[in-house]
């Protein structure tokens, strides 16, 4: 029973209301309704705005992210033409490196060549020169063998000179 006493009284006040405030009351849910209405309104149209915006800017953002890979594609490209002139370059300085390796160990080899023909030149020269030193020195020695004087021989020279010296 104490809902039906206070539905009722609930409207009760409410005819109370109007009695008091009718018009004013129905003019200011107008008013409110009309204050809803625009507020709605300019709702959707900042909601409509920002979707727009929100559009551009995601477009804008798209757009970049497009150049940004076509950039970095560009920059792919260009780094894999520098790395493969690089490899040619490379490959340029190791065949000259090796050709002027080939060319050193050449030069070298013929070094050592000559220098080793040279010494067995000298070797068969000083051969050659010691060979007749040595002759020399046995026709010398067999020459003073044949020259030679006798012990007593040279005693009695020296004797006589010392002889006629003293005189």
């Amino acid at each position: 029973m104490t809902n039906t006493t206070s539905g009722s009284e609930g409207e009760n006040l409410s005819r109370i209301k109007d009695i008091l405030f009718g018009e004013d009351l129905q003019s200011i849910e107008q008013k409110l309704g009309n204050v809803k209405d625009e507020n709605f309104s300019a709702f959707e149209k900042l909601k409509l705005e920002l979707d727009n915006r929100f559009k551009k800017i995601e477009f804008l953002i798209e757009k970049k992210l497009n150049e940004v890979d076509n950039t970095q594609e560009k920059t792919i490209e260009s780094q894999k033409n520098i790395n493969n002139e690089l490899k040619k370059e490379i490959v340029i300085i190791n065949l000259e490196a090796k050709n002027e390796k080939v060319k050193f160990e050449k030069t070298i080899t013929e070094s050592i060549k000559q220098a080793t023909d040279k010494i067995t030149s000298l070797e068969n020269t000083l051969t050659e020169v010691i060979d007749k030193l040595k002759k020399d020195y046995e026709i010398r020695l067999n020459e003073l063998n044949k020259n030679k004087i006798s012990k007593s021989a040279l005693a009695d020279i020296l004797t006589k000179l010392a002889e006629k010296l003293n005189k």
